[in-house]
C-alpha cells in the first residue's frame, strides 16, 4: 500500500496509525539574539535605573559582559549625555577633617572613608585627594602627597612630590581629563585614560602653576605670576569654563584665570556685594564662565561673565535669582553655597539645618547632609552597576 504523508490516518487492513511531525521543535535550542538587539534594548534602561541595569547583568555571563563592555559603555553614554550626582565626598570635622563618600543614589564605593586623606577636587570622574598628618605626625606638606582616585574602580595614582626650592604656604589644585580645554574629549568616555592634576601654589617669592600628566608621571616646569594682595581660597573648588580653570582668592573680589592652552595666569575682577563674602565660580550651559552665592536675603544668586571679542571681562550681570525662603523648610536659614556641581546642574548651599541641594532644572531641594563638615566635593559620573557583576562571575 502507497504510503501516506506523515499525519495521515491509514485506511487499510492493518490497524490505524497516526504519525506527528516535531512542529513544536521541542528538541532544538531557541535561536539567541544578536548581541546588536540586545544593546538595542538596553541602551533604553535610563541611567539612573541602576536596579534593572543590575537585573540585567544577573541574567547571564553573556548580558553582564555585555554591559560591561567598554563599547557598550561609550553607546549608552552617547544615549543619555547626562551624567549622574553619585554622592559628594564631605571632609568631616567628627574624622579629623578626613574623607568620607556620601553618596546621593545607590552607587557605593569600595572604600568609602579615606583615611588619612582629605579630599580637594573632582572632576570626569576622578578624585583628587591629599594626605593629611595625623596627630603627633610630623607635617610633610601636603603638597608633596597627592593622589588621583576613581571611587568607581577604585584605582588609585599616587602623585610624585613638587620639587620646590622654597616652602608653599598657600596652594590649591584641579584634576581634569588631560584633553580638557582643548576640546578633543567629551568626557563621556574618558576613562581610564589619561588625566591631568594643575596646582597653583604661592610661596615666598611667587605664585606659580605646575602640571601633573599620568602620560608621562612627572610635573611640568612651573609657571610664575607676580603675588598677589591676596591668598588662594582652598575651601572653594575650582571651576572648567571653556579652556581656563577659575580659582577663587579668600577676600572675594577677584580670581584667578589660568588658561589651560598657554599656561598663562591672569587676575579678573569680579562683582562685589559685600567683603569677604563666599562666591563660587562655575561653568554655565553656554560653556561661559558663572558665579553662584547666596545674599544677605537668602537668595540664589547666579551671576554671568560677559567678554570681549578680545577675551577682557566686560561685565558681571545676574542671570538668574532664586528666594530660597520658598524653597527650604522655615527653620532652614541659607547661609551660602557650599559647591557646583555644574555639569548637572545642581548647587549645594549651607543651611543651620544641613546641606541641602538645589536643582537649576528641576527645582527640587533635598536635605543631603547633616553632620559637621570643612569642605564638600560633588562626585559626577556615569555609573555602570554591573561592572563587578560582570567581572566576578
Amino acid at each position: 500500500m502507497e504510503k501516506l504523508p506523515p499525519g495521515f490516518l491509514s485506511l487499510g487492513s492493518e490497524s490505524a496509525e497516526f504519525s506527528f511531525p516535531d512542529l513544536l521543535g521541542t528538541h532544538r535550542t531557541p535561536p539567541q539574539l544578536p548581541d546588536e538587539i540586545i544593546e538595542e534594548i538596553l541602551l533604553c534602561i535610563p541611567p539612573d535605573d541602576h536596579e534593572h541595569l543590575l537585573y540585567v547583568a544577573l541574567v547571564c555571563k553573556r548580558w553582564a559582559c555585555l554591559l560591561a563592555s567598554r563599547g557598550f559603555r561609550r553607546r549608552y553614554r552617547e544615549r543619555h549625555r547626562t551624567p549622574l550626582l553619585l554622592g559628594f565626598l564631605g571632609n568631616l570635622i567628627d574624622t579629623g577633617g578626613y574623607a568620607r563618600f556620601i553618596p546621593t543614589r545607590a552607587f557605593r564605593p569600595v572604600h568609602p572613608d579615606r583615611h588619612d586623606y582629605r579630599a580637594h577636587d573632582a572632576r570626569h570622574g576622578r578624585v583628587l585627594l591629599n594626605r593629611i598628618a595625623r596627630c603627633g605626625d610630623v607635617f610633610q606638606g601636603v603638597e608633596a602627597a597627592l593622589i588621583v582616585w576613581d571611587p568607581i574602580t577604585d584605582d588609585q595614582w599616587p602623585l610624585p612630590p613638587l620639587q620646590r626650592d622654597q616652602p608653599v604656604h598657600n596652594w590649591t589644585a584641579a584634576v581634569l581629563c588631560a584633553t580638557a580645554g582643548v576640546g578633543t574629549c567629551d568626557h563621556l568616555d574618558c576613562l581610564p585614560g589619561d588625566f591631568h592634576v594643575v596646582f597653583v601654589g604661592i610661596d615666598d617669592k611667587e605664585m606659580f602653576a605646575s602640571v601633573y600628566s599620568s602620560d608621562s608621571a612627572t610635573w611640568s616646569e612651573a609657571t610664575s605670576a607676580n603675588l598677589p594682595h591676596d591668598h588662594l581660597n582652598e575651601a572653594v573648588l575650582p571651576a572648567l569654563a571653556g579652556n581656563a580653570l577659575y580659582f577663587v582668592f579668600r577676600m572675594g573680589m577677584t580670581m584667578l584665570k589660568y588658561d589651560l592652552a598657554t599656561k598663562v595666569m591672569s587676575v579678573l575682577p569680579i562683582p562685589i556685594s559685600w567683603y569677604l563674602r563666599r562666591v563660587v565660580p562655575m561653568a554655565m550651559d553656554d560653556g561661559g564662565l558663572g558665579l553662584a552665592e547666596v545674599d544677605m536675603q537668602s537668595n540664589l544668586i547666579l551671576w554671568s561673565m560677559e567678554v570681549s571679542a578680545d577675551g577682557d571681562v566686560e561685565n558681571w550681570v545676574v542671570s538668574r535669582q532664586i528666594d530660597l525662603r520658598t524653597l527650604l523648610p522655615a527653620h532652614a536659614l541659607a547661609f551660602c553655597v557650599v559647591a557646583v556641581a555644574d555639569a548637572v546642574g545642581v548647587i549645594f548651599v549651607y543651611t543651620d539645618d544641613g546641606v541641602y541641594t538645589f536643582n537649576l532644572n528641576s527645582g527640587q531641594v533635598t536635605k543631603v547632609f547633616s553632620y559637621g563638615f570643612y569642605d564638600v566635593i560633588p562626585f559626577v559620573s556615569f555609573y555602570t552597576p554591573v561592572l563587578r557583576a560582570a567581572l566576578d562571575r
